[in-house]
């Protein structure tokens, strides 16, 4: 099973993109949370469930920006190695370009129509689910919870 956060405060871009992922036929288990803010914070309190195989996030979210989950995520001893993908509708190539610079291991546009949607769904789960290698699911160790809760949570 793949174990997806996805990181997206848009109701309706969120439904789509959860409905597509679980179409794919491939067992996904998704946890959706509404803004950067709750990302970190589940990050850093997930100590009992192994964390996720990789994040899914959107770049334009309240609290704290997806560029800000990036460098949380990749300043934290315990989970610099968790694969984070950014699924944003900018094609900005200095946004797309800080994204890699952070340590983004892929940029996705953000698709428009359903069916490339759907596409996109099906391809990002198989390309995970089947033919990557993910890092061994690790428990966040006590120290990563007040490293990522120091965080600047407004």
């Amino acid at each position: 099973m793949l174990r997806i956060l996805l990181v997206e405060d848009n109701p309706a871009d969120a439904h789509m993109l959860r409905t597509a992922l679980e179409k794919t036929g491939i067992p996904v288990e998704i946890t959706h949370l509404k803004d950067g803010a709750e990302a970190v914070e589940f990050l850093a309190k997930n100590q009992v469930a192994p964390q996720p195989d990789v994040v899914l996030l959107d770049l334009n979210l309240p609290r704290l920006s997806g560029f800000e989950v990036l460098e949380h995520i990749r300043s934290s001893d315990e989970l610099k190695r968790l694969p984070v993908v950014i699924m944003s509708g900018s094609t900005n190539s200095e946004e797309i370009d800080r994204c890699y610079q952070l340590g983004a291991n892929s940029y996705i546009c953000k698709p428009i129509h359903l069916g490339e949607i759907l596409s996109t769904a099906e391809q990002f789960v198989v390309y995970w689910a089947s033919c990557v290698k993910l890092p061994s699911r690790r428990r966040v160790a006590r120290g990563a919870a007040a490293n990522l809760t120091a965080a600047r949570i407004q």
